[in-house]
């Protein structure tokens, strides 16, 4: 028995564990839990999709060109599509046919690359005038450009020139292009190897094989603002100076009118600069999101400020062999211009560390700048330029911090777009986010400013893409039409509706889902999208808190009574101000209430709010609730345990008769030893064994020792004295 107590004790310390373990992991989810939530999760057949799949047995590296009002124009593999903004139906008339030569092809294969490699890949396309457009294509490893011309109903080649340094090799290869003012500024690569990367426009580009100013880049992207292009990329930190190596975050620019500089500089630029974009979570040691991977385009708005804020979205990640985490960082133009208008960084010998270059020793005009003609610079501006193309401090996020973060083993960040500013019927403004993932997601979040931070709220989880396919790139489909985006994997194009709010059918989860697109029509009780609607009158929505307690307020007309004292005449005026029909309640929906349809109301007075306007609370239980109540139910438990496992044992443990185990021990072990026990120790049957046992032979002659005193003598029968030896068990 009480081994079985025992056996209790260490089972309700096993629980104690698994308790205290079961906590803290409870825990840990809870500091995660604002990010890693989405109120809406949908499953591929859940989300409404069209699919342009293109060839059907052939790897396509689909990529979107351009985009206009009615029309989407789609690379793939040889060829370009033109599909229906609407519906997807691709227009043939609009299709160029452009693969790769023969020859071009064969040479492909005998460098060593397989036949999907060695197809004409299209990459870049823009319009030079009116009915004509630059097109430019991998071409089996050996890119090139053509110029189209729209004639008789159709595309016709008028010039082919090579597109290296303009267009990747490989349709992989992570390279941007922008198209300004008849110049196309590119950023890929030069060399069949991918080991010459460049940021070119006719002639200039930057320096060959110069790490200082691009090290193993990958482009992300690249937008023309102010009197600079902007581009955004990830590469390895020449200035991490610990052991191994770090990719960082960048954000480079160049002069739109720089010419190149003096003598031997005229093909290179003359105000190439970078720094470095900082996401990361603040604190003593702050968690970076190093590696970008993607930028929405350049949104305009006030986000809790008087003035217009242009600001740009990225995507950035953990590296591939860290834990998997993703963030969502904003970087307002502003603060890039300012970092580039501050201190260098400098490194003075291979060993020494990277410092801030001292003002007096930046010559004048300042490098970077952009100038009238930049052939004309001294030879010191252009020689610090190359040599201190990095600035010193880190571009900050905007609102001091990312507004989303995801950790997840399943997927990564990979793409992003964004409707900018949707209106609510409240007058206010939010970015609606559209997120993609490595396995076919895309997120749907609203960036919520409070004060001067903000935190993007995950409306909803769509699985798009099949088989857990990468999503490649995020277009909006139109600005007009709500939640519709095309989704680009490798293979596959999608147009997804990601409006959801058809599917609501209470007016409290309508309101609490926080989405700018939706509002509950409390006239035709169901949930509507607000670009549908022609009055917001009967809407109800709260993007800011969501708060579904806003569909228990009574909605009705509200009087008023204005005394004018020069006549003393009571003139009644009838404010109707989000107000609803009695007509146009839904009886069915337990939380849209006006509080006139309980005949046990107190009549409504004209000074105060009668009624039924507040008589129940929807209870809405929160996280620290929920963990609140496990954790009392968990010691409560834990009691109840130990004090089920001690009372079984007591009823199975039969009194004890000696107070002490040891002494118990030693008393079975001389019963088994005793006269009326049998046993392996017995040496006959019904024999006593004696405690003293004498030890016979002849008389050995007394000694002397120290023994003497205090021994034991027997006398034997025959008068002889002989020596006992005790044996004490």
């Amino acid at each position: 028995m009480f081994g079985l107590q025992m056996i209790f004790l260490q089972c309700n310390c096993l629980i104690v564990k698994i308790l205290i373990w079961s906590l803290c992991f409870a825990a840990l989810c809870h500091a995660w839990m604002p990010d890693s939530s989405s109120k809406l999760i949908n499953n591929f057949k859940s989300v409404s999709s069209i699919s342009f799949p293109g060839n059907a047995t052939f790897p396509d590296h689909f990529i979107v060109l351009n985009q206009d009002a009615n029309s989407i124009i789609v690379g793939g593999r040889n060829r370009i599509y033109n599909l229906s903004i609407y519906d997807f139906h691709e227009r043939k008339e609009g299709r160029i046919d452009w693969p790769s030569s023969d020859a071009h092809g064969q040479l492909c294969i005998l460098k060593g690359k397989t036949e999907d490699d060695c197809q004409n890949y299209i990459r870049i396309l823009y319009h030079t005038e009116p009915g004509k457009l630059v097109i430019c294509g991998t071409n089996s490893y050996k890119p090139l450009c053509r110029t189209y011309a729209f004639k008789d109903g159709k595309y016709l080649v008028e010039k082919e020139v090579e597109g290296i340094g303009l267009c990747p090799y490989n349709p992989e290869h992570n390279s941007t292009s922008v198209y300004h003012n008849g110049q196309l500024f590119s950023a890929t690569v030069a060399d069949f190897s991918g080991g010459d990367p460049l940021i070119y426009r006719e002639p200039q580009r930057t320096e060959l094989s110069d790490l200082k100013q691009l090290n193993a880049p990958n482009f992300v992207s690249s937008l023309q603002y102010d009197d600079y292009i902007f581009f955004f990329y990830r590469e390895t930190a020449v200035e991490y100076m610990n052991c191994g190596k770090v990719i960082y975050s960048r954000v480079a620019r160049v002069c739109k009118d720089d010419k190149g500089g003096p003598h031997q500089s005229r093909d290179r630029w003359t105000s190439f600069l970078k720094a470095r974009l900082n996401c990361s979570i603040p604190g003593e040691y702050p968690f970076y999101f190093d590696e970008i991977q993607s930028t929405s385009e350049l949104v305009e708005g006030k986000y809790n400020s008087e003035e217009n804020n242009r600001i740009i979205y990225g995507v950035l990640t953990t590296p591939i062999n860290a834990i998997g985490g993703s963030a969502i960082c904003a970087y307002r133009m502003d603060d890039i211009l300012r970092v580039f208008e501050g201190s260098f960084k400098h490194q003075e010998s291979i060993n020494s560390n990277w410092l801030p270059v001292p003002e007096n020793m930046v010559p004048t005009p300042r490098p970077g700048q952009c100038v009238r003609d930049s052939r004309i610079l001294p030879d010191k501006n252009v020689n610090f330029i190359k040599t201190h193309s990095l600035m010193e401090e880190a571009v900050p996020a905007f609102f001091g911090k990312p507004i989303l973060v995801r950790v997840s083993f399943q997927y990564r960040f990979t793409a992003i777009t964004v409707h900018a500013q949707v209106k609510t019927i409240n007058n206010q403004y939010f970015d609606v986010l559209y997120i993609g993932t490595d396995d076919g997601k895309v997120l749907k979040a609203v960036n919520v400013p409070n004060g001067d931070t903000a935190k993007a709220i995950v409306i909803s989880e769509n699985t798009v893409l099949p088989h857990g396919a990468a999503v490649k790139q995020l277009k909006l489909s139109d600005y007009s039409s709500y939640g519709k985006v095309v989704v680009v994997g490798r293979d596959e194009v999608r147009l997804a509706t990601l409006n959801h709010c058809a599917s609501i059918t209470r007016c409290s989860e309508c309101v609490e889902l926080q989405d700018p697109h939706c509002a509950w029509d409390a006239k035709q009780n169901s949930c509507v999208s607000i670009d549908i609607v022609t009055s917001y009158r009967f809407l109800i929505q709260d993007v800011l808190r969501g708060d579904g307690s806003k569909c228990w307020s009574p909605q009705k007309d509200k009087k008023t009574v204005i005394k004018n004292k020069k006549d003393n005449t009571a003139i009644e005026k009838e404010i109707i101000a989000n107000s609803i029909d009695e007509e146009g309640t839904d009886s069915t929906d337990p939380l849209v209430r006006t509080g006139l349809d309980d005949p046990e109301c107190d009549p409504v007075s004209e000074n105060s709010v009668g009624g039924c306007a507040v008589r129940q609370q929807l209870v809405i239980y929160t996280a620290g609730t929920l963990h609140i109540v496990v954790v009392v139910v968990s010691i409560v438990g834990l009691f109840l345990g130990f004090i089920a496992g001690y009372l079984f044992s007591q009823k199975f443990h039969s009194s004890t008769q000696y107070p002490e185990a040891p002494f118990i021990e030693q008393h079975n072990h001389l019963e088994r030893l005793g006269a009326n026990q049998t046993g392996y120790l017995t040496p006959r049957a019904n024999k006593a064994v004696n405690l003293v046992v004498n030890v016979s032979g002849s008389s050995p002659p007394p000694k002397k020792d120290n023994l003497e005193v205090g021994k034991d003598l027997n006398i034997s029968s025959d008068g002889t004295l002989q020596k006992i030896k005790k044996t004490y068990i």
